[in-house]
């Protein structure tokens, strides 16, 4: 995608003239440029402060001869160069068409077919980069370019060749973690062609799928992923080509990879099995690869990722005549086994505790888990699988929140500190603040829409928090017993609050700009306890869970329905709007029910329409008992509100351990 220059680019590099950015990396920016004669080409311009470090030019320089000796085909070809320019820039010829990761993230994973032809075309291009005695080193979606023609690979501003001094090397990592093999983690210098072999089958993993094989979120994740876990391939048929080619490049040791020409030769015999010429109508998963943005988007897909898969509704190669001479049938597919959506598609386990807490981040990549073993654990939301486990609380941690741009998680609990972790590094951030009063443990967390203020529950009061110093600005206090839950209003102006106040039992509302007390709830005049309280999207209707779930129109302040199931009281609940948002999904879990031949009611979430009040379906966590030895705490919805998650606590340590689990819906 073309950018407008800003106001602080520049107009002319050299003989050309700059129209508009492509992008930018570590080393510089990428601008489209013209020519004199009216050519389109890419400048990139190198930083000025790179340009100013010791034999800087000497490596630029390099870049430009790696890419002269590999010539166009296999990539941008140089047009132009100026290494000796106060601002080094290099011209190379401009292809046309998106990155795979623009493909990919924009539309959706490619048809296994057609990574099949893109993993031919690239291996092809590392041959012909190994042939000129040339590494690499960079190889990932956002450097591969899908010409009308077949893939490119560019940037060559890390290649080197494998007897070049350790002076751009020693000391740095270069490179894209995610993609990276793991000796080049463990000793960069030493890079062999087998390097660029394994960046091919995290890219192919990529295009097939939509996520890296060694995906996590933070650096630390991916490295220990990448040098001591196998590949997350979910999603590749595991009797298909495509995942024995995959898992054939990614094996940990270089020496087990293929080398580029093996690879070329088998991916070329195995894509030429399984396509034929595109036909005059594109069919199969083609819908699937361009989506439904239309013909504007279709222009941009090379030609050679349209053509057909092997699926039911497409070719997949020549047919033999039948007795007609007309074209063989293909068989009709076999219906797949139809999946439980009651059962959990996936268990996370680890904790060594009852979980207390869980929350998901707002993309829905992960699952935060708070504990009483005093852990903090991240978990793959896709894959079921830890990504990190953050160590620091020295008592129960009760609450989990993600700041609204997913980069932060604040916790709490029994020790009374708010504490916040870096998502990405998986650093420690620290401790935010300590509380000193005697009941002032850190019950439950809320981030306001905006961000800027975390409403916190320590002991019986609110506080409303500076989420970056985490100093209070305002304290909300009338609760007479511990905090058990808060939640701003989708528009941020107003905050609810609940506690455990057995004399009191109302649910309170507050302006959450001033922190003065607006209104209080009750259930028909009855005073009741509730564990936890969430707005419906478009604000007008506040769900509280507890003696049942109910619905109270905030306008009027009256229940205008209230949802049961056999559950005597609902732990926890957690809330998906539909399209209108003034509907939606409601989901409730809750403790163990005295009830002759009831085997699964304590381990169970209901599924509530929240428009009728009726019962869509119900969870079952865990596999069937004839006694109540677990029960669902926590529920959360995904941020997609097709992705369930229940805590699952055993009664007993001899019945098995603590687990989310995730129930995918239709």
């Amino acid at each position: 995608m073309v950018e407008a220059l800003s106001p602080n680019d520049p107009r002319q590099v050299g003989p050309y003239r700059l129209d508009g950015r492509l992008g930018e990396g570590g080393m510089g920016q990428v601008f489209l440029a013209v020519s004199p004669s009216g050519r389109q080409v890419a400048v990139k311009l190198i930083k000025r402060e790179l340009a100013s470090t010791p034999r800087f030019r000497e490596r630029f320089a390099r870049e430009v001869e790696a890419a002269r000796r590999v010539g166009g085909f296999h990539t941008a070809q140089v047009v132009d160069a100026d290494p000796e320019a106060e601002s080094p820039w290099l011209a190379t010829e401009f292809i046309p068409g998106p990155t795979l990761q623009e493909l990919v993230t924009g539309q959706g994973p490619l048809a296994p077919d057609a990574v099949l032809r893109l993993g031919a075309g690239l291996a092809e291009g590392l041959a012909a980069i190994h042939a000129c005695g040339l590494i690499h080193r960079d190889l990932k979606p956002g450097n591969v370019i899908l010409a009308p023609d077949g893939p490119r690979i560019i940037d060559f501003g890390i290649a080197h060749a494998p007897e070049a001094t350790a002076m751009t090397h020693t000391g740095s990592v270069i490179g894209t973690y995610a993609y990276m093999s793991p000796e080049q983690i463990r000793t960069p210098a030493r890079v062999t062609p087998a390097t660029d072999v394994f960046s091919l089958g995290s890219v192919l993993a990529f295009a097939a799928t939509g996520r890296g094989p060694f995906d996590a979120s933070t650096v630390p994740g991916i490295l220990h992923r990448v040098t001591a876990e196998p590949p997350e391939l979910t999603g590749l048929d595991p009797a298909g080509p495509l995942h024995a080619v995959v898992t054939f490049c990614l094996a940990k040791d270089a020496a087990e990879r293929p080398s580029a020409p093996n690879l070329l030769h088998r991916l070329s015999v195995t894509a030429d099995a399984a396509t034929t010429p595109a036909p005059a109508k594109p069919v199969g998963r083609r819908n699937l690869l361009i989506g439904s943005v239309g013909a504007a988007a279709l222009a941009a897909v090379p030609a050679y990722l349209l053509w057909p898969d092997s699926g039911p509704d497409s070719t997949s190669g020549p047919k033999s005549p039948d007795a007609k001479g007309g074209p063989e049938k293909s068989p009709k597919p076999k219906p797949s086994p139809t999946r439980d959506a009651t059962r959990p598609v996936l268990q996370l386990k680890g904790h060594t505790g009852e979980i207390l807490c869980l929350a998901f981040s707002p993309d829905g990549r992960t699952v935060a888990t708070g504990s009483f073993d005093h852990t903090v654990r991240l978990w793959d939301a896709a894959a079921g699988r830890l990504i990190t486990t953050y160590e620091g609380h020295t008592d129960e941690v009760l609450a989990v929140a993600y700041s609204p741009d997913g980069r932060t998680l604040y916790t709490g609990g029994y020790e009374k500190t708010l504490r916040r972790w870096d998502v990405r590094s998986g650093a420690a951030k620290g401790v935010l603040q300590t509380y000193t009063g005697e009941f002032d443990d850190v019950n439950c967390l809320a981030f306001s829409p905006d961000g800027k203020t975390l409403a916190v529950g320590v002991g019986s009061e609110v506080r409303l928090v500076n989420p970056a110093t985490g100093k209070s600005r305002a304290r909300l206090t009338g609760h007479s017993g511990s905090m058990n839950g808060v939640a701003f209003s989708p528009d941020g102006t107003t905050l609810a609050s609940v506690a455990s106040d057995v004399k009191e039992g109302t649910i309170r509302l507050w302006n959450a700009r001033t922190g003065r007390l607006t209104k209080t709830l009750t259930a028909d005049g009855e005073k009741k306890n509730y564990s936890e309280v969430r707005f419906s999207r478009d604000g007008t209707t506040l769900i509280a869970n507890g003696p049942g779930v109910r619905l109270f129109d905030l306008a009027t302040g009256r229940v205008t329905r209230t949802l049961k199931d056999g559950h005597d009281y609902v732990n926890s609940s957690a809330y998906a709007p539909d399209r209108s948002g003034t509907g939606g999904v409601i989901a409730g879990a809750g403790g163990f029910v005295e009830m002759e031949g009831v085997d699964t009611v304590g381990r169970t979430v209901t599924l509530w329409d929240m428009s009728t009040g009726k019962t869509l379906t119900t969870l079952v966590g865990g596999p069937p008992k004839t006694e109540l030895t677990a029960s669902i705490g926590a529920v959360a919805f995904g941020p997609d509100g097709k992705t369930v998650a229940g805590v699952l606590n055993p009664t007993d340590s001899d019945d098995g351990e603590p687990t989310v689990q995730l129930w995918k819906l239709a």
